[in-house]
């Protein structure tokens, strides 16, 4: 009972020929009064005698001293170094589930926002990208320690199944190329989120339990994304693998998320109820996988620079109107048919399986075009191709859009009138024409000789 909630160290990692290994646990409760445990000294003791000669041992904190300090008077705390031979103790500085939720709230907010003025100071200000990057230089700092200096390390927070899980998790991913494959990622989930008891259940934001709720899991998701951004044909899978995972975190479709630990589950039965996420990531692997994947044992060492990290757009604006691309020539296709009366009708359609989000009114004030502000005279228009909002002058085009359930021509931006217009020129004869104020696309009747 000296390690909080009773997490002892444990191994997670070694390394089979230098012998050195990564450990992880929770604080122990030494207190204000300085508590100390004999058995507890003697299991770091017995571990560093399996490690290489002279390899030592670093405890990495990944707390602040100060905050270290607040624990003490609480009863809890962290090692005296004094008392383990061969430690060190490291304080990797790194906010607590409190600050993340905030931090992510105020990156919610941000891209919902409308307005555009001052975003990087805005996202600057959401502390976001700063807390990622002390956790990849945690993780690297740690990485460099088992794999260059051969030493062996024990890594906590508080009570070890938070921070403890994303610093193991990300170390590992960056000294060990099993990880980064599809199936070793899901093994690194399994053993270091799920087996090892990260509170899903409360995290995910449990009513009951609103101060508990914090996207720890989701924040390590973005951290394995970056390190994807930089060393893109190291892993096997791309970064769809993880959007697909942070979709079902909280849609309930699969027993993995729910709970928060392997023995709720079990007690619950979940998954006799549901399957496992990894049923679907198996099912949908083809999907995930990265064709430029050029697989290497060498240690990761990422920049962990805000300068070279980046939002993960894909994530957070993944819904935000103003992000949406139009559409481009390769994802059309041209159908033509001919009628029973000889008359040739063109119809040009999105390729199946595409689907067009509309942007939302609040999203923009001004023509994402002519970028002229929207007024009660210059009113909003949905293109129907591409879902952007566009003023009158900038979307007087309609184009046939029947997969998408339109069986007339509707309107459409400049910028898709174009795409379709030499899509379809050049696959058919076509003519375009003026009707009500819109330019129609329509093929030239087919003339026949005898």
């Amino acid at each position: 009972k000296f390690r909080s909630k009773g997490r002892i160290p444990s191994l997670v990692w070694m390394d089979k020929k230098n012998d050195n290994f990564l450990m992880r646990s929770a604080q122990p409760l030494t207190g204000p009064s300085g508590k100390h445990c004999k058995d507890d000294e003697r299991l770091l003791e017995i571990a560093m005698t399996t490690g290489p000669v002279g390899g030592g041992m670093t405890i990495f904190d990944a707390r602040s001293f100060a905050a270290v300090q607040g624990n003490k008077i609480m009863g809890k705390g962290t090692e005296d170094v004094s008392r383990y031979m061969g430690c060190k103790l490291v304080y990797l500085d790194i906010p607590n589930i409190h600050a993340v939720r905030d931090s992510y709230d105020n990156v919610r907010t941000l891209v919902l926002s409308s307005s555009n003025s001052k975003w990087l100071s805005n996202l600057e200000n959401t502390q976001w990208l700063n807390y990622i990057s002390l956790i990849l230089k945690g993780s690297l700092l740690i990485a460099q320690y088992l794999k260059l200096q051969d030493g062996s390390a024990l890594v906590h927070c508080s009570d070890g199944w938070d921070r403890t899980a994303q610093l193991t998790s990300l170390t590992q991913l960056m000294i060990d190329s099993y990880y980064r494959t599809i199936d070793g990622f899901m093994v690194l989930i399994a053993k270091e989120w799920l087996a090892y008891g990260h509170k899903f259940h409360d995290r995910l934001g449990h009513p009951l339990h609103p101060n508990e709720r914090s996207p720890i899991f989701m924040q390590f998701l973005d951290c394995v994304h970056q390190l994807i951004h930089q060393y893109s044909s190291t892993f096997e899978y791309t970064q769809s693998l993880l959007l697909c995972i942070c979709e079902h975190i909280n849609t309930a479709w699969f027993g993995t998320f729910l709970c928060n630990c392997d023995k709720e589950r079990l007690d619950k039965k979940v998954f006799h109820q549901t399957l496992p996420l990894s049923v679907h990531i198996n099912a949908m692997r083809e999907s995930f996988i990265n064709v430029n994947y050029k697989g290497t044992s060498e240690i990761l060492t990422p920049s962990w620079s805000v300068r070279r990290l980046r939002l993960w757009e894909e994530y957070f604006l993944a819904w935000d109107g103003t992000s949406i691309p139009p559409l481009t020539p390769v994802e059309m296709e041209v159908n033509i048919t001919e009628g029973q009366d000889g008359n040739t009708a063109v119809v040009t359609e999105q390729k199946e399986g595409d689907t067009v989000v509309w942007m939302a009114d609040e999203k923009t004030k001004a023509c994402l075009l002519c970028h002229q502000k929207f007024t009660v005279v210059k009113r909003k228009h949905h293109c129907r191709s591409c879902g952007r909002i566009f003023c009158n002058e900038c979307s007087k085009h309609r184009a046939a859009l029947t997969r998408l359930g339109y069986d007339e021509p509707v309107r459409v931006c400049d910028q898709c009138f174009r795409i379709y217009n030499n899509t379809v020129q050049q696959s058919t004869n076509v003519e375009a024409h003026s009707e009500d104020g819109f330019q129609v696309l329509e093929v030239k009747k087919r003339t026949t000789t005898t």
